[in-house]
């Protein structure tokens, strides 16, 4: 069972990628933007991921927990932004 600091990690990952794209996507779909909720997209998004059988067998596969993921994610931002700078210049 996932504990709750897990928990959070995961919907942390999901509302980071969630928060990241969500003023691209409103733009290119304001009608959907205005009556979507962003939090219930998260907290649905990581529902179906946890009841996801490709998910859950790439985290076995990774040798990843949740906590793990998020440091992950964490990571993998830092690169991605450090890229876009690099990208900039």
């Amino acid at each position: 069972m996932v504990n709750e600091t897990t928990s959070r990690s995961l919907r942390d990952v999901v509302a980071d990628k969630v928060n990241a794209k969500w003023n691209e996507w409103a733009a290119a779909h304001p009608q959907l933007a205005r009556v979507v909720d962003r939090t219930r997209l998260i907290e649905s998004t990581v529902v179906q991921l946890r009841q996801e059988p490709a998910f859950l067998d790439a985290m076995r596969q990774a040798d990843l927990d949740e906590d793990k993921l998020a440091a992950a994610a964490k990571l993998l931002d830092q690169a991605e932004r450090l890229v876009g700078l690099v990208m900039k210049i």
